[in-house]
């Protein structure tokens, strides 16, 4: 008898599926809900959680049990971490090892794979995962304890800790963080967890093993951290200063200068990746909203638990950019020059999201009058939202038929596994052509 064979991607992609059926049938449970849920938002909200967006249908704090935001908190956990990173640490225990067709596949997510067992790469994920989450964990249990009892205090730190440093925005607040958008500890603990949380695991490794007494420390980074940590750096610097003086005289108008700086800092960090909000998303103005989307899109950085279509391939096009205009043949980076396949894959990816984009904000309109109401800017918004796995909301997701949360929950599932998929895709199924054909020229532009 012949068993179907399926290719890494594919086992890939449906272990995710799994997990959110899975996740759907126990949100299904009488015991996961104070007023119980449909089969559609169980489904939506196991895909929000399972792909780290954040964006809900139901009150988290609100319309579920513990026991229903337990199997949230979990849910964003496995889902963060991937599947994929258990199953290495899985075989790796029992004896088994990971073939070169699975080597072959992850080498962009994790490059380690030619030098370490696969076993030390997965207890790194999980060290510094449960390090990063405890320490967030006790930084804002020292807050919350102040306002609710301990019991309480726990849930909402671990919850918060493990939420953040997943990039998933589910919140057991009813409205976010807004209740807390002053308080300094709480607004950097959170930002600090999303933002190490969206480097990548591989950065994460390499910032961990500096040597802080060298010379030279920036020398100790490879070129894929040190352009990471540059690009993150300037997506958070012009989204804050973007934020600030778009709204400051308006929504951040009756607010003082320092907490506004603090929001704007806050809101630029989560938008890429995270999905918390300190203030209401909708009163802000239209510019901020396309700004916010622009970020989303962008998303975080590779092999990390954010979504988007990350800060490297952003930065490879802008590279590309900056090259063509000045002559240059190849495109160039601290003395070395970026492979050609590199470029083509980053305009690939770039080119495939916004069609899909464009076709998944094409159906939202559809299925409701949305463009009758001049909610043209809510759909995209949402819908980069998901697809960027961020979880912000301008309040239409609630709203949605039930058809409308079927497209938004694929949009999340792509927007999770879309880009690496592709990226993956393309790596494990490389094969060298060289058949070359003669060449003809198109007018263009």
């Amino acid at each position: 008898m012949r068993f179907i064979s399926f290719t890494p991607i594919q086992k890939f992609i449906l272990s995710f599926i799994a997990l959110i059926i899975g996740g759907m049938l126990l949100l299904l449970l009488p015991c996961a809900t104070i007023k119980g849920i449909t089969i559609i938002d169980a489904i939506f909200t196991s895909t929000s959680a399972v792909c780290v967006t954040g964006l809900i249908v139901l009150d988290t704090a609100a319309d579920f049990t513990l026991f229903g935001r337990l199997m949230i908190l979990i849910l964003i956990q496995l889902g963060g971490l991937g599947i994929m990173t258990f199953s290495f640490g899985l075989l790796s225990f029992i004896g088994g090892n990971i073939s070169i067709k699975w080597r072959f596949a992850f080498k962009d997510i994790f490059s380690e794979l030619d030098k370490v067992p696969i076993k030390n790469i997965f207890i790194k994920v999980l060290k510094y995962t449960f390090i990063i989450e405890g320490i967030i964990s006790i930084i804002l249990f020292s807050v919350f304890i102040r306002d609710f009892p301990i019991g309480k205090a726990v849930e909402h730190s671990i919850f918060h800790a493990v939420s953040a440093f997943c990039n998933a925005g589910f919140s057991t607040f009813s409205n976010s963080l807004e209740g807390y958008r002053n308080n300094i500890i709480v607004n950097l603990s959170i930002s600090i967890a999303i933002i190490l949380g969206g480097l990548g695991f591989l950065v994460l490794n390499e910032l961990f093993g500096i040597r802080l007494r060298a010379a030279d420390i920036f020398s100790q980074l490879s070129i894929h951290t040190r352009l990471v940590i540059i690009v993150s750096i300037l997506l958070i610097s012009f989204g804050m200063a973007g934020i600030l003086m778009l709204e400051l005289n308006y929504s951040l108008r009756d607010i003082s200068l320092g907490e506004s700086i603090l929001i704007s800092f806050f809101h630029s960090v989560t938008c890429r990746t995270a999905g918390f909000n300190t203030i209401d998303i909708s009163a802000l103005r239209e510019s901020t909203h396309f700004l916010i989307i622009i970020l989303m899109f962008i998303g975080g950085s590779p092999g990390s638990i954010a979504g988007g279509i990350k800060t490297t391939t952003i930065a490879a096009i802008a590279l590309l950019i900056f090259s063509k205009l000045k002559g240059r043949n190849q495109t160039i980076l601290w003395g070395r020059a970026l492979d050609r396949d590199t470029i083509d894959k980053s305009t690939t990816l770039i080119i495939l999201s916004i069609i899909f984009l464009s076709i998944s904000i094409f159906l939202m309109l559809i299925i409701r009058d949305f463009d009758i109401g001049h909610s043209f800017v809510s759909v995209v918004f949402e819908s980069v939202s998901a697809f960027g796995t961020v979880g912000l909301s301008m309040g239409i997701t609630t709203e949605l038929p039930p058809m409308g949360k079927i497209i938004l929950s694929l949009v999340m599932l792509i927007g999770r596994l879309g880009p690496l998929a592709l990226i993956m895709a393309i790596t494990s199924n490389k094969r060298n052509i060289y058949i070359e054909y003669p060449t003809e020229h198109i007018i263009i532009g």
